[in-house]
C-alpha cells in the first residue's frame, strides 16, 4: 500500500498481516480524494476506524493542515504510529487508542472541529448511523464540513442523518462511500 499524491506520493504505508484491518484499496482511495480535494487543502482532517492511518496519512500528504486517527486496536494503533513517523507526519497529526463513539464525545469536550471527517467502521456492526449520531451530538464536524462513511453496499444510508445532508454514494464492488455535508 502507498501514497499516491502529494509530498509523500510513491512512499509505503506499513499493514497488518491478516483480516484485522480493511485497508481501502488503492483505486476507492483515488476515487474518494479525487472527489473531495477541495475539502483537503489546509483542512482539519479526522479518520475513525483508523486501521492503517491509510486515508488520514493521503490527506496530510495532499495537504491537510492536521489530522486526528482514532483506532482502538493496539496493534493496529502501533502500526499507524510508525507509518505517521515513517512519513515524517508526527508534527501534524495524532493517533489515540479508543473507541470511535468515545473518541468523538471526548473531542467534543475539548471543542475540537474537523472539516473532513472519514470512517470505515468495520461492515457486520453497520456503526456508520450511531456514529453520525454522535458526531452531530458532539458538535465536530466545522459548519460546511464533509464526512464520509465507507460501508458495505447493503447498509442503507441514502438519507439525511441527523441534519447532516446526504450528498451522494458510490459503490465499489461490496464497498459504498456515502457522503454527508453539515449544511
Amino acid at each position: 500500500m502507498k501514497i499516491i499524491a502529494g509530498e509523500a506520493k510513491g512512499r509505503v504505508i506499513k499493514s497488518r498481516k491478516g483480516m484485522d484491518t480493511r485497508p481501502t484499496l488503492a483505486n476507492v482511495k483515488e476515487a474518494l480524494f479525487s472527489m473531495i480535494l477541495p475539502y483537503i487543502n489546509d483542512c482539519c482532517f479526522l479518520d475513525l476506524f483508523s486501521g492503517t492511518g491509510n486515508i488520514a496519512l493521503e490527506a496530510l500528504s495532499r495537504g491537510a493542515k492536521r489530522a486526528v486517527m482514532i483506532e482502538k486496536d493496539t496493534e493496529a494503533l502501533r502500526i499507524i504510529i510508525e507509518n505517521i513517523n515513517n512519513l515524517g507526519f508526527e508534527n501534524k497529526c495524532r493517533a489515540y487508542k479508543n473507541d470511535a463513539l468515545r473518541a468523538v464525545k471526548i473531542l467534543g469536550k475539548k471543542r475540537e472541529k474537523f472539516d473532513v471527517i472519514f470512517m470505515d467502521p468495520p461492515y457486520k456492526e453497520e456503526l456508520c448511523r450511531s456514529v453520525l449520531k454522535e458526531i452531530r451530538k458532539a458538535d465536530i464536524s466545522a459548519e460546511g464540513g464533509l464526512i464520509i462513511c465507507e460501508h458495505h453496499v447493503r447498509e442503507d444510508l441514502i438519507e439525511d442523518i441527523e441534519d447532516f445532508k446526504f450528498r451522494d454514494r458510490r459503490v465499489y464492488g461490496k464497498k459504498a462511500l456515502s457522503f454527508f455535508v453539515n449544511e
